[in-house]
């Protein structure tokens, strides 16, 4: 059985009862269905030699697992036994696990037992050792040259764990979506270095880092970490560590991933008796720093710079054509903006990503579906690739937990609780109150600040221990003790407003105003009809605001100047208007923005968008809501119906009273 075979078990097994039609695992596998026909009959025999024949129904259209729960776990089980791999192996599989057989050996392996091992003639061996020395080829990587010893492959000890990680990986078609599917490399792997016997331990001590250090890792990087500390585990057991330097400035730069690993590795000294190097510190940080096991994933170059700000255009985009702002919820952005990394680092690798829900995602939501189908380039112009419909199937995701979840939040009663005789009172009747009720405290205040709250705070009903001179709809008097009769008034008054709510069917909330371009863009940072002879000239001219400011040093201006020479003029995003930016770490000291007109148009090299009139220069540490006022701003300038008027303005502040009423 191959790797499409025993994928087709494992459908079967996780749908039981189910019937699928031959043709629509065609599609599905993307083979003829004499393929899928032939996957069935290895299934048959396998399920024939288990003595299980009858788990499986097949009739002349498709297919359905019949069995019961006992006998699921026994297939299972059996599935991924390495001898029933060993025999029914495709020759691709073959060369693959003998590739990780010698990446996990430490002696010779000759071609006796190499075959004896995998119950295939020697001549077959031989010409999978063809597969496997090609491989090694695209990584510069040998056997040693004493070949009538057998096979011995000469690799530093980093090289050879990262390779494991990486046949793993790629083979399975998707990033690390562990025990989703029969992974027979993984299963190879676990037994021949029983694995399973660390992982408990390894498992629980990822999980008490996570929540000591307050993270939000996704599963996919979750698991890339535990099969890589399991593999540092057993080489280092074995007497194998990491001697040369594995040091990266981006990995030096952030300090938590090194107290992480240190953390980590002080943990494996004690259970397993090592002795760690700090090779070994560094190489554990590195790993921890590309799985981005640390804290809410911070801007750290100026690729997370684009990403950024890309992400948070896209979903102000998609925000407004749904009237939610969901760019305001700040943990779905940062989960989304994590697992597009992740995407982002999958087509790096080669990896195929699978969504097992994307069909159903889709045939479900295929209104939010086309609605990111219609701002998609905002995301693929930074990623430089095109995204799979099983890359939007994410995406998909993560917008309709946050709509449910805004829905789901704006629909509860939201409440200010006000008490007379002091605050201590009016926090134990808002404990009250979340005891009885399934509410939203939005403040909890005295009578003598009430006005000012209310101004502030978007609300349905105040709850009150005392009279007040509000209009009665807005309030309702009950004692902090909240009395039987009480309960009973407010249940009827929440139900009420869910009720009303619910007939809204579209929140209804006050907000307050945005806090306005005034906020990042100040008045001396705008220069009008600048004098440019080239694009290296705009750029520098529109860092001298920030320059002046302190916000930036000199390093900074350098840096936009070789991403440009690095990477085009992809900065320049609309028809005559560049963004320049770089990293933080190239010299940002606080968070800057400035605004530039030139006098002449400057050409950038831009196929579509030359020449360029103005120009905004953005310095970034850290995400935060400026970037949303950044966003508005460049919109502003890419609006062709306004363009005409800024193009017109004279000055300075009559431009920044322009850009404030506009915004």
């Amino acid at each position: 059985m191959n790797r499409q075979t025993s994928k087709l078990l494992n459908i079967l097994l996780n749908s039981p009862g189910q019937y699928f039609h031959y043709e629509e695992l065609a599609a599905r596998f993307q083979v003829s269905t004499r393929s899928i026909r032939n996957y069935t009959q290895s299934i048959l025999d396998f399920l024939e030699d288990l003595h299980m024949p009858s788990a499986l129904t097949v009739s002349e259209g498709g297919i359905a697992f019949t069995g019961g729960a006992e006998e699921s776990s026994l297939l299972l089980q059996a599935a991924v036994d390495n001898d029933f791999y060993l025999y029914r192996l495709s020759p691709e599989e073959r060369s693959h696990i003998i590739l990780l057989n010698l990446l996990i050996s430490d002696d010779y392996c000759n071609i006796y037992d190499l075959s004896e091992k995998f119950n295939v003639s020697r001549t077959t061996i031989l010409k999978d050792m063809e597969q496997v020395k090609a491989f090694l080829a695209r990584y510069n990587c040998t056997f040693d040259p004493a070949m009538n010893r057998g096979y011995l492959l000469r690799l530093r000890e980093q090289q050879r764990r990262d390779m494991i990680v990486r046949i793993i990986q790629t083979a399975m078609g998707a990033v690390f979506s562990l025990h989703r599917e029969v992974n027979i490399y993984e299963r190879f792997l676990y037994e021949e270095w029983s694995l399973e016997t660390y992982f408990p331990f390894l498992r629980q001590l990822l999980l008490e880092m996570e929540h000591q250090y307050n993270l939000d890792v996704s599963d996919a990087c979750f698991e890339e970490l535990l099969l890589t500390l399991a593999i540092i585990t057993v080489r280092m057991e074995k007497g194998f560590c990491i001697q040369e330097s594995t040091l990266e400035e981006k990995t030096f730069q952030n300090l938590l991933v090194y107290e992480l690993a240190e953390n980590i590795l002080k943990e494996l000294e004690d259970r397993y008796r090592l002795s760690c190097s700090e090779a070994e510190v560094q190489y554990l940080a590195s790993k921890l720093y590309y799985c981005r096991f640390y804290a809410s994933a911070p801007i750290e170059d100026a690729q997370d710079v684009k990403l950024h700000m890309a992400l948070t255009s896209f979903l102000m985009m998609v925000s407004s054509q749904l009237n939610i702002p969901i760019y305001e919820d700040a943990k779905i952005v940062n989960q989304l903006e994590s697992h597009l990394r992740d995407i982002d680092k999958a087509h790096a690798e080669g990896v195929l990503l699978e969504n097992d829900y994307t069909d159903q995602m889709i045939g479900e939501y295929p209104e939010y579906y086309q609605l990111i189908c219609r701002h998609l380039s905002i995301l693929e112009n930074i990623s430089g690739y095109s995204y799979t419909k099983d890359d939007i199937a994410v995406i998909l995701i993560y917008l309709v937990v946050a709509v449910e979840r805004h829905f789901k939040n704006d629909i509860l009663p939201k409440v200010i609780v006000v008490c007379h005789t002091g605050i201590g009172t009016a926090n134990f009747l808002a404990e009250r109150l979340n005891t009885y009720f399934h509410i939203r405290i939005m403040a909890v205040t005295s009578n003598h600040r009430l006005a000012d709250v209310m101004k502030n705070y978007d609300f349905d009903v105040i709850i009150s221990t005392i009279t007040l001179k509000e209009p009665e709809d807005l309030w309702i008097k009950v004692s902090p003790m909240l009395e039987d009769e009480d309960i009973l008034r407010l249940q009827k008054l929440f139900m009420d407003i869910k009720r009303n709510k619910k007939k809204l069917g579209t929140p209804n909330q006050l907000r307050l105003p945005a806090p306005g371009i005034r906020t990042v863009l100040r008045e001396e940072n705008i220069l009008l009809d600048v004098c440019c002879t080239d694009w290296k000239e705009v750029i520098q001219k529109a860092a001298e605001p920030l320059l002046a400011a302190g916000s930036i040093d000199t390093r900074y201006i350098d840096a936009m100047i070789r991403s440009y020479e690095t990477n085009g003029a992809y900065f320049v995003y609309c028809p005559g208007v560049a963004l320049a930016h770089a990293g933080p770490e190239d010299g940002v000291r606080f968070f800057g923005l400035s605004l530039i007109r030139l006098k002449k148009p400057v050409s950038f090299g831009h196929r579509q968008h030359d020449p360029v009139t103005w120009c905004i220069c953005l310095a970034i540490q850290e995400k935060d809501e400026q970037i949303q006022e950044v966003l508005r701003l460049m919109n502003l300038l890419g609006n062709p119906e306004k363009r005409p008027e800024l193009d017109a303005i004279a000055c300075s502040g009559e431009l920044l009273q322009y850009i404030m009423e506009n915004e």
